[in-house]
């Protein structure tokens, strides 16, 4: 195999390939000035309408049969979807299987050139190694977000025994690129205008949105009110 480029900042060019169309459209899709990461803080309304149902297909953190789920739209280059991800880990560990978390993809092109190869990358574990693997790569790519490309996925795929060749002809294949462009549809669909954007949703489908990096406090208290609805 062709060396790649040895810059940390590269991707492999199948998944450049692949993620072409998409990023196309998805740049199209948003409107220019209100696409940023969001800050702190909840200016959502009460409730959110038509975000697609959790499914077998969904990468899940928790218990599946948990009385809530939080389902977070993210991008993988969103310092504050960083700065959220370990605040909900320590949440669904700590409601011990009365709370799971959903990750979803929310990748802003126009301000985050890595966004979406990540979220390409991060399928294309899953497909070879499981959902268990898939939230070993995100939280690998958390903890390692300044080190996004090739070499920082090609180091977590040797960890998890995925094949490269195998990984590289993932980053081809259509429904990949699909499943992350459904993603997206559907968070601008059910209102998010940056990253990270949560809906809590309980047993009774009430869904209790906010958007940015929570506290553990302010994110505890929106799963209490969610459990006790």
């Amino acid at each position: 195999m062709k060396k790649l480029a040895e810059s940390k900042y590269l991707i492999p060019s199948s998944i450049v390939v692949a993620g072409f169309l998409i990023a196309v459209s998805i740049y199209i899709a948003q409107p220019k000035g209100e696409i940023t990461d969001s800050g702190f803080g909840n200016n959502l309304s009460a409730t959110v309408n038509n975000i697609n149902e959790v499914n077998e297909d969904d990468h899940v953190r928790g218990n599946r049969d948990a009385k809530v789920s939080i389902v977070e739209f993210s991008d993988f280059e969103c310092p504050f979807c960083s700065r959220l991800h370990p605040t909900i880990s320590q949440i669904v560990d700590e409601y011990d299987g009365e709370v799971n978390w959903v990750y979803r993809h929310f990748p802003l092109t126009s301000i985050h050139s890595r966004a979406l190869g990540t979220s390409i990358a991060s399928e294309c574990v899953a497909e070879f190694g499981g959902n268990d693997a898939f939230w070993t790569f995100t939280d690998r790519v958390f903890e390692n977000q300044r080190e996004l490309g090739v070499e920082l996925f090609y180091e977590i795929l040797d960890e998890l025994s995925i094949s490269r060749n195998a990984f590289n002809a993932c980053a081809e294949a259509e429904d990949v690129v699909m499943g992350i462009q459904a993603d997206f549809e559907n968070a601008r669909e059910i209102g998010a205008r940056g990253t990270p954007f949560v809906v809590v949703i309980n047993e009774k489908g009430e869904t209790f949105p906010f958007s940015g990096a929570l506290s553990y406090e302010q994110i505890r208290l929106i799963v209490e009110e969610a459990l006790a609805s």
